[in-house]
């Protein structure tokens, strides 16, 4: 086998920090984690807001990407990393983001259309560079899908109006029910401003296409949850079906609990496996009482004489081969239909964008779907100063993902203003160990947050997940394998294999100096004598960064550093 000498650059970035580069708008998670292990809540809560004006409501609702790509889960499971987020807006001094500092007036004017995550980061970003920002919303209130899509248990809306806030203070003027839906209105805003950010998100929901859904007591997930969260739904019937299995399936089955509902079930075609909701939302709704019909698909919808809904057809399946997205398509059992009694049925199967307006005469080419066509390095649509992103782009997804487009686009409209741009990052490493490790970190099992108990759940604004305490706080953060910490061994080293004997997951081998890809290069760096016919290498991926190496050499030859990058 042979060896490559690794250099410390944008490649190797993207393959050891895995966790910052999984997440969309690159959060440094490492980073933050290190400072809670120190005790310093406030400074990795500015650590959050540099990479995004929302840790206290990603906390609560992001899909976390970033655990995915923990390296800790090789070992047990990955860093609870999204609750140790909100772990920081929760035990931080101050849970604000640091007030901007000499902001220069570019005399620039930007429109927003959407006030939702992707509208409200890019008119955060945008704001901050000097421009005057102004976001056309067509709901009552500001925050998109945050406010009416997703229930106040998971999300309190006290977080969305505290991050609504802070962006009006940086004089972003957001103007409510001004919906942008007609070809003049759209002109004007052509006329008005020196550039406009289509973040309109995904609120038309898709069609189930069954006999029945025409009856009274059929409804649809988009507009079920938007109609309760603005107060207008305020009980539900006693029986309740939920057709899907993303999280606005989850959401308004668990809403309907807390609206009065006694029996509440899920449809669902696939299997747990490839269910979209979170494994917390799903074991929780089971928990709550709510049962899943897995593998089953709706048929129809029965009505009575009165075209109520009286019950629902469903339709066992089996999943045969994936389709073209890789999921397993189910396929339907013959003669395993079977009906459930229901009163409501609420039809969550999936959203598209509701963006009319944009007609040919724009000169905005449009896909199939009628949604905007984009240059997806600058978010620019064909029609110069118009760029467009988030939900509205490319259908429904998280969170991150479109405060990820915001803050892309943020950047492009930036440049398309004023010339300007980002040079690019600078890569290097600070002579620094790290410190507040905890004892039997490698074998410490992950935290579990709080929940409310289930007696007091049934408040539709009563949060139910409470987070972790600061005690297991503290103890999540310390299972951080720091990743941007690493170990070297320069020429010092006498090849006596003490780092060997003690390392605890063989992560450190000698090996023949022939095996090493371009060995020259390991003794320009000093790494080994040039007469050497051995070599000491270390493999990144099994290192836990105990430091027992370090402790153990003899001849101090190996050292650990802190991997570390600035904008340039």
């Amino acid at each position: 086998m042979n060896y490559k000498i690794a250099k410390a650059d944008d490649h190797w970035f993207r393959e050891n920090i895995n966790c910052q580069y999984a997440c969309p708008v690159n959060t440094p998670a490492m980073n933050y984690i290190e400072r809670i292990v120190e005790g310093d809540f406030d400074a990795s809560l500015r650590l959050n807001f540099m990479a995004n004006l929302f840790p206290h409501i990603l906390g609560r609702i992001c899909t976390h990407p970033c655990e995915t790509a923990c390296r800790r889960g090789a070992i047990d499971k990955p860093i609870s990393i999204c609750s140790l987020k909100r772990s920081d807006a929760d035990f931080a001094s101050k849970n604000t983001p640091p007030k901007p500092i000499n902001r220069e007036k570019t005399g620039k004017r930007v429109a927003i259309i959407g006030s939702g995550p992707s509208g409200l980061a890019a008119a955060n970003d945008l704001a901050l560079k000097g421009h005057d920002v102004v976001i056309y919303e067509a709901l009552p209130v500001a925050g998109g899908m945050l406010s009416v899509g997703i229930p106040p248990y998971r999300l309190p809306r006290g977080k969305i109006s505290d991050a609504v806030s802070w962006i009006k203070e940086l004089g972003v003027d957001i103007r409510l029910n001004t919906p942008i839906d007609t070809d003049d209105k759209f002109d004007d805003l052509l006329r008005g401003y020196d550039a406009i950010y289509i973040a309109a998100g995904a609120h038309k929901s898709q069609m189930l296409d069954i006999p029945g859904e025409d009856l009274l007591g059929v409804m649809h997930g988009v507009a079920f949850m938007k109609n309760t969260n603005l107060g207008v739904i305020k009980d539900v019937p006693e029986k309740v079906a939920v057709i899907g299995g993303g999280f606005t399936a989850i959401d308004c089955a668990r809403s309907s609990l807390r609206l009065g509902a006694k029996e509440v079930s899920i449809v669902y075609r696939r299997t747990l496996e490839e269910m979209p909701a979170g494994e917390i939302e799903v074991s929780m709704a089971e928990e709550e009482g709510i049962k899943i019909h897995y593998l089953t698909s709706p048929v129809r919808i029965i009505g009575g004489h009165d075209k109520q809904v009286t019950h629902l057809e469903c339709i066992k399946n089996r999943l045969g081969e994936p389709d073209d997205k890789g999921r397993r398509r189910p396929i339907p059992i013959e003669g395993s239909n079977f009906t459930l009694p229901v009163d409501t049925v609420i039809a969550a199967i999936g959203q598209s964008p509701d963006i009319g307006f944009l007609s040919e005469r724009f000169r905005i080419k449009v896909n199939r779907w009628g949604m905007p066509i984009i240059d997806p390095e600058s978010f620019m649509t064909i029609r110069k100063g118009v760029f467009a992103g988030g939900d509205c782009v490319t259908g429904p997804r998280n969170v991150i993902e479109v405060i990820a487009d915001g803050r892309k686009a943020a950047r492009s409209i930036h440049k398309f203003l004023t010339g300007q741009e980002k040079q690019g990052y600078r890569f290097y490493y600070k002579d620094q160990a790290p410190v507040g490790r905890m004892p039997d970190y490698e074998v410490t099992p992950r935290q579990k947050q709080d929940a409310l108990p289930m007696k007091e759940r049934w408040d539709l604004n009563a949060e139910v997940e409470m987070g972790l305490s600061k005690e297991n706080t503290f103890k999540e953060a310390g299972r951080c394998l720091l990743c941007h910490f690493n170990i070297f061994i320069d020429e010092k080293c006498v090849l006596c294999g003490g780092c060997i004997d003690v390392c605890p997951h063989n992560c450190i081998s000698m090996i023949s100096r022939e095996n090493v890809e371009n060995a020259d290069a390991l003794c320009d760096e000093g790494a080994i004598p040039g007469d050497w016919d051995a070599a000491m290498v270390i493999d990144e991926e099994k290192c836990i960064r105990c430091g027992l190496c370090v402790k153990r050499c003899p001849v101090n030859a190996i050292t650990m550093r802190r991997f570390a990058y600035s904008e340039e």
